[in-house]
């Protein structure tokens, strides 16, 4: 019930609206009420047969079942726009929550699983809410005035009648706590699906290549057989629980039948009250029937709703300090200061006790083998991680005493992996900078060497580029990124393989465009081919997270170290 009290938090901007569900709620319960005494005075009339009286009672039924129905429905419609406004809300704060979670975060979580929790889980917790306030709230409203108007007609037969409800509640809670555990289940798996699915669809090239269809397929099977397992078990509880409450309604109907016509064959009571009555245990029962249907989906919410306010709960380690230190005009000196970085304590150091330095407008090239550390670290630059220990500073402040969007708005980033979204080319290029002119992209698009394919598609920089661009090849994809960092014009520019897709004229282009780029900006060069950063200023050897060399590529090279063994490899002749 926690869980729930707090989704109902989210009404506060929707209480005028509410407060109008709740009296519909209340008229709809009312008309339920009225109709004991009109079933009683209807009975009276067919028994004395007075016509007038029978007749003008049935257009009394009519009107206050026309009543029934506008409010009934006028209460629904209600209940699902506040309910779709508050999902809406839950989603919105979720979503805000993934965008500033930090990159260590999502090394730990599946895609799929928080995708399933940000729409699946959302969409169960918006049944919960429905399902408490179009039908319990009507139904126990209505369960007690018709109680009272039953103690009223006749305390002792509504005291026979009830004797079965702790019957029901105690048989609803104690399986309900059943169906929790296997919705629960059932729910991890369907997320295990979901990020199945959505890690297989992302990489169909791969699975297409290496033939995988058939494993992946079976591996999903799996998967759907063990989810299938986890519903086929939660509906036996539920058919369980809807069988029990079946046979309670009768033995309470056959019971009260029983006692109710002794009561009238010893005239403690009138056939016409007897069949009000009757009609009072079937509203009475009616609300039962409701909880017993739509406990499954209950329970299925709450463990929703758990899994959401879990990812809301999720403290969020990465974050602008309250009161920020300004950054005005940057200069782009950056400084690491014995920085080390742990993803946890057991595995190991990803970088050990780093100390280097960048001035402005210097280019720092990163060396070394896959996996030694050098992504995480220009990642710590845009604080997508924070150093475990140590610190850096960017013209002698602390990272973390900047506002974090601040300091990103000064850094563009060209990724080991191109990163594109489906829409056009003068959306990805401006993506970052929306306010840039077409004029702007088309010379940043010149710069990265992207114009001279974009000018000869159909749509020019209107074109599609597909989901994640893969209407372009990886060369044209790479080139896209680099024109969006050229367009953003940064103080700090980090580039990570930026150059591997393209081929050696292009190459030579994009290099030439990027040395006009590097002036004035302090840069982070993580690259494989040696010879895209012959220029740099400094170039980093790292090696198990360490820095092993430093020096320029003449320097190195003199070494005779791990540089001058990388250089050999890629230079040797054949």
């Amino acid at each position: 019930m926690r869980i729930y009290l707090r989704s109902i938090a989210y009404l506060k901007p929707y209480l005028l609206w509410f407060s109008a569900s709740i009296l519909l709620a209340v008229l709809f319960s009312t008309a339920n009420v009225y109709f004991l005494p009109l079933v009683r005075d209807i009975v009276n009339a067919i028994s004395k047969k007075d016509l007038s009286y029978f007749h003008n009672q049935i257009v009394n039924v009519i009107c206050l079942f026309s009543a029934r129905l506008v409010t009934q429905f006028g209460q629904a419609y209600l209940t699902a726009w506040i309910s779709n406004k508050i999902i809406i809300d839950i989603r919105l704060q979720l979503y805000k929550k993934l965008q500033n979670f930090s990159q260590s975060f999502y090394s730990k979580w599946k895609v799929g699983e928080l995708i399933n929790r940000q729409f699946s889980d959302t969409a169960n917790l918006q049944g919960g809410i429905l399902i408490i306030f179009e039908n319990l709230l009507p139904q126990t409203i209505t369960f007690f005035g018709v109680l009272t108007y039953m103690m009223v007609l006749n305390w002792k037969l509504t005291c026979f009648s009830i004797i079965a409800i702790p019957l029901f509640v105690v048989l609803i809670s104690k399986l309900s706590v059943t169906l929790k555990k296997v919705t629960s289940q059932a729910q991890r798996k369907m997320g295990d699906i979901t990020h199945i699915t959505q890690e297989s669809i992302s990489n169909m090239k791969l699975v297409q290549a290496y033939n995988m269809e058939d494993k992946d397929y079976r591996k999903m099977k799996r998967e759907y057989v063990r989810n299938f397992r986890a519903l086929m078990t939660g509906v036996k509880v539920k058919n369980k629980v809807e069988f029990s409450i079946s046979f309670l309604q009768f033995l309470v109907i056959t019971l009260v039948l029983w006692y109710g016509g002794l009561e009238v064959t010893q005239g403690q009571m009138t056939g016409p009250q007897l069949a009000s009555f009757f009609t009072g245990i079937l509203l009475l029962i009616d609300p039962i029937i409701v909880l017993s249907k739509v406990s499954n989906k209950l329970q299925m919410a709450s463990v929703s709703a758990e899994r959401v306010f879990e990812l809301l709960d999720t403290p969020i380690d990465i974050q602008s300090p309250e009161q920020p230190t300004s950054l005005i005009n940057p200069k782009g000196n950056i400084q690491f200061n014995n920085v080390s970085f742990f993803y946890n304590k057991e595995s190991g150091p990803v970088l050990n006790n780093i100390s280097l330095e960048a001035k402005e407008g210097d280019t720092i090239a990163l060396v070394g083998l896959s996996g030694a550390g050098k992504s995480t670290l220009i990642n710590m630059i845009p604080r997508f991680y924070d150093p475990s220990e140590g610190s850096i500073t960017l013209d002698g402040q602390d990272l973390r005493s900047l506002n974090v969007h601040e300091l990103r708005q000064h850094i563009a980033i060209v990724p080991q992996e191109d990163l594109l979204f489906r829409g056009s080319i003068l959306e990805n290029i401006r993506y970052g900078t929306p306010d840039a002119t077409r004029e702007e992209v088309i010379q940043a698009a010149k710069m990265a060497n992207a114009w001279e394919f974009i000018e000869k598609l159909p749509g020019n920089l209107r074109s599609k580029i597909g989901d994640r661009g893969r209407l372009l090849s990886g060369g044209q994809q790479q080139r896209l990124s680099i024109a969006r960092a050229i367009l953003r014009n940064p103080k700090i520019l980090l580039l990570d393989e930026a150059t591997s897709a393209l081929d050696s004229e292009s190459e030579k282009l994009v290099q030439d465009a990027l040395l006009k780029l590097l002036k004035n900006r302090t840069t982070f060069v993580i690259a494989h081919r040696l010879s895209t950063i012959m220029h740099a200023t400094k170039i980093i050897v790292i090696e198990n997270g360490k820095i092993e060399e430093i020096g320029t590529h003449e320097d190195l090279l003199n070494q005779n170290g791990l540089y001058a063994k990388f250089y050999s490899l890629q230079f040797r002749k054949t």
